[in-house]
């Protein structure tokens, strides 16, 4: 469970995130941003404010809330990818309902890597190439 900290609950910013912020999608989920200006400024000390979206159209209450589990589970363990600074909404689609809590956090590292949100932490680190000698392949030792 996201501690209270984390969590976006208000109507108000939700549709502050809704209507002034950006949006990555997948098949998965929609990625609703929005960078925290003016007075919640001092909220950003604490992280990033996460808020979840799953409408009628996922399912029945079962299937509503298994998926909301699903992505906040995904959101939870990968909360220190999360830039600060930021809101969060994720609006869950239907391919989300197919996929497994590991899917889904590989899907939103690659989401937020692509909408470049990711902490210094997280990012990919880039393997060295290892070159070969030309020369050498085939050959056995002497």
């Amino acid at each position: 469970m996201l501690k209270k900290q984390f969590r976006l609950k208000r109507r108000q910013d939700f549709r502050r995130v809704y209507q002034r912020g950006k949006s990555l999608k997948n098949r998965a989920f929609v990625l609703c941003f929005r960078r925290v200006t003016g007075p919640k400024k001092k909220q950003t000390a604490c992280g990033p404010r996460l808020g979840f979206s799953v409408s009628k159209q996922i399912g029945n209450a079962v299937e509503r809330n298994r998926v909301r589990r699903k992505l906040r589970e995904a959101c939870r363990l990968e909360l220190a990818a999360f830039a600060t600074g930021f809101d969060y909404v994720l609006i869950a689609r239907q391919g989300a309902k197919a996929e497994s809590v590991p899917a889904l956090r590989k899907k939103l590292l690659k989401t937020l890597q692509d909408g470049g949100l990711l902490t210094a932490a997280k990012q990919p680190e880039k393997i060295a190439v290892q070159t070969i000698d030309e020369s050498a392949v085939g050959q056995k030792d002497r």
